[in-house]
């Protein structure tokens, strides 16, 4: 079950909410695929031709979009055999992204003032 999370910054009071995580729909590849662009849809398929079974990790995680100044969560795939990850750029603007790490403090992308408080208001799936 995936998350829903807020993210507010206290110089500006920007308030984003994301939806992060997974859902039960994302075990098999193809539900996954179509979270992804085109472009990658094709790598991905690429990458796990001949395998039976393709194991991978999936989950939507927090991401800022420079141009848009926002927090979005994207689709992010790791595939096992071939190490490979792949992402989608930004889903307002198709900008691309940069994806902090896990647990990291994030400033602000709107005024770069303060580090950005992270809350989880509720679930999804």
């Amino acid at each position: 079950m995936g998350r829903i999370n807020e993210f507010t910054c206290s110089s500006c009071n920007t308030t984003w909410q994301v939806r992060l995580g997974h859902g039960l729909g994302h075990a098999m590849l193809e539900s996954v695929l179509e979270e992804f662009s085109e472009e990658n849809q094709q790598k991905i398929l690429e990458d796990t031709e001949g395998e039976e079974f393709p194991s991978f990790e999936f989950q939507f995680r927090t991401a800022i979009c420079q141009r848009c100044k926002n927090v979005v969560a994207v689709p992010v795939i790791t595939l096992l055999q071939s190490g490979q990850t792949y992402f989608n750029g930004c889903p307002d603007c198709g900008n691309s992204v940069i994806i902090p790490e896990q647990g990291s403090e994030m400033s602000c992308p709107n005024c770069g003032k303060a580090a950005l408080t992270e809350e989880e208001i509720g679930r999804w799936d």
